[in-house]
C-alpha cells in the first residue's frame, strides 16, 4: 500500500522521487546537480528552477505531515525529518543489493552480533554504494532549502532506510539461531512463518531471506509462509506444502492459504509436514479488536502443543496491548522487551503524533502455559542439571565426592 500524507494524498517523497527521477538519476542512477546542469547536462536552467522549486513544494508538505511532539520525541521527529527529505532522492537503495547480501557472510559467530552497529561491521560491501549516494545526495542538499545535516549524517539515514528493508530477515534469523533447539549441522530447521502479507512475500522476491541463512551458516532453513493474505496466495499456488521451491540450495519455501490452526489439522496432525522448530509472527495486530478473533484459536494451538512462537510489533502501545491479551492465556515467556535489530527508520504515528513506531520494534517470544489448565495449578518448572560438555547432566559437587569415595572402597577391597 502506498504510503500517504496527513491529508489523504501520496507520500510526498514518493511522488517527488517519482516524478524527478528522470532529472536526478538519468540512467538509473543518482548523480549530482553539476551532472546533470553543468558542461553537457541534459538539462537546461530552467528545469534546474523547476526542481529546485518542487523540492521546496514537498519539504512544505512534509512539514505539514510531521506534528510537534513530547520532548521524549523530539529527537525521533527530526531524524524522521531528515529521512523523508532522504526518501526524495531516487534509486538511494542498491539495486543489487539481494547480490550483496548473497555474496557477504557474517563474520562473526550470530551470538555476536548483537545490534546493527555489529551487522553494518560486516558489510562493508553495502556501505560502499551508499557513501557514493550520500557523497550525491549532499551536493543537492541546496535544493531543499534546509539547513545542511553533513554527508555523515545523509549516510546515517540511508542505513536507517536499509534496516527497514532489512529487519525482517535479519530479526527472523536471530530468533531462529537464538530460540531453536541445535541440530546438526546440514540438518534443516523449519520455520513457518504465519499471518504473512506483502512484507515477508516481498522478502522472499526480493532475495532478503538471504540475511536469514547467514545467521544460521550450519543449517539449511524450510520457510513456510502461512495465511489468508492475497500476498500470500501466488505462492501458495507456485510451492504448496506438498511441493516445497528450492529457492536457493540452503533454503526451500512453501506456502499455504489459510489460517494456521486450520494447516496444523490439514498437514501436521496428519504428519504430512514436520512440527516447526519455531513459529513467527511480523506484526499480527493481536492488540487490535477483530483481529485478536482469528488469531485466539492458533494461539490456543501453539500453547497446548508446546510450540516456541515469536511476535513481533510496532510500538510500545502494541506491544503492551499485545502483552495484556497473551496474559490471559498464561503465556509462558522467553524473552518480551525491545528488538535489537528493530528498524532504525522510526515514524509518526499521523492521528497520535506522540506514538512513535518503527517495524520490528518489540519482541515477545513464549512457549507454552503457567498454569495447567485442566487444574487451575501453577506449573512448575523442572529442575534440570547443567549440560556438561559430553551432553550429559552435570553432577554436583557431593555426586563427585560420593563417587570418589566409592572408587576409593573398591580399589582396597581388591587389594584385599
Amino acid at each position: 500500500m502506498a504510503r500517504v500524507g496527513g491529508d489523504g494524498n501520496k507520500y510526498p517523497p514518493v511522488e517527488f522521487s517519482q516524478k524527478y527521477a528522470a532529472v536526478l538519476a538519468p540512467k538509473g542512477k543518482l548523480v549530482s546537480p553539476k551532472d546533470v546542469f553543468e558542461g553537457e547536462g541534459a538539462f537546461d536552467k530552467d528545469v534546474e528552477e523547476k526542481t529546485r522549486q518542487a523540492f521546496k513544494v514537498t519539504m512544505k508538505k512534509l512539514d505539514k505531515i510531521n506534528v510537534p511532539v513530547a520532548d521524549e520525541f523530539k529527537e525521533d521527529l527530526e531524524r524522521e525529518r531528515l529521512d523523508q527529505a532522504v526518501e526524495c532522492f531516487p534509486n538511494t537503495m542498491p539495486k543489487d543489493l539481494n547480490t550483496l547480501l548473497e555474496k557477504s557472510k557474517w563474520t562473526k559467530p550470530t551470538k555476536e552480533v548483537e545490534t546493527w552497529d555489529h551487522w553494518w561491521a560486516m558489510h562493508e560491501k553495502v556501505l560502499k554504494p551508499l557513501r557514493k549516494n550520500a557523497k550525491h545526495i549532499h551536493a543537492w542538499w541546496e535544493y531543499t532549502g534546509r539547513p545542511d545535516p553533513g554527508e555523515e549524517a545523509i549516510l546515517e539515514t540511508l542505513k536507517r532506510l536499509v534496516s527497514g528493508v532489512l529487519t525482517h530477515p535479519v530479526t527472523i534469523g536471530k530468533l531462529v539461531s537464538e530460540y531453536t533447539r541445535r541440530r546438526k549441522k546440514n540438518n534443516p530447521k523449519s520455520v513457518h512463518l504465519v499471518g504473512t502479507d506483502r512484507p515477508e512475500a516481498t522478502m522472499i522476491y526480493a532475495g532478503f531471506y538471504h540475511e536469514i541463512l547467514a545467521s544460521n551458516p550450519l543449517n539449511p532453513i524450510k520457510l513456510t509462509l502461512i495465511s489468508p493474505d492475497q500476498a500470500n496466495q501466488q505462492l501458495a499456488k507456485d510451492c504448496g506444502p506438498s511441493t516445497p521451491m528450492l529457492i536457493n540450495d540452503r533454503c526451500k519455501l512453501t506456502a499455504w492459504d489459510g489460517l494456521y490452526h486450520d494447516f496444523w489439522d490439514k498437514y501436521i496432525n496428519r504428519e504430512r509436514v514436520e512440527q516447526p522448530d519455531i513459529v513467527i509472527g511480523i506484526h499480527p495486530g493481536l492488540h487490535a479488536e477483530g483481529v485478536y478473533e482469528y488469531w485466539e484459536p492458533t494461539l490456543e494451538l501453539l500453547l497446548d502443543k508446546n510450540v516456541k512462537t515469536a511476535f513481533t510489533v510496532l510500538s510500545e502501545e502494541e506491544y503492551v496491548q499485545s502483552l495484556d491479551r497473551l496474559d490471559t492465556l498464561f503465556c509462558k515467556y522467553l524473552y518480551k522487551g525491545r528488538n535489537p535489530f528493530t528498524s532504525k527508520h522510526v515514524k509518526q504515528t499521523p492521528h497520535e503524533p506522540n506514538l512513535m513506531w518503527a517495524s520490528n520494534q518489540y519482541l515477545i517470544v513464549f512457549q507454552g502455559r503457567t498454569v495447567d489448565l485442566k487444574t487451575m495449578t501453577m506449573i512448575e518448572e523442572p529442575k534440570v542439571a547443567k549440560a556438561a560438555g559430553n551432553g550429559n547432566a552435570e553432577p554436583d559437587k557431593d555426586e563427585l565426592d560420593n563417587a570418589e569415595e566409592e572408587f576409593e572402597k573398591l580399589l582396597k577391597e581388591s587389594g584385599d
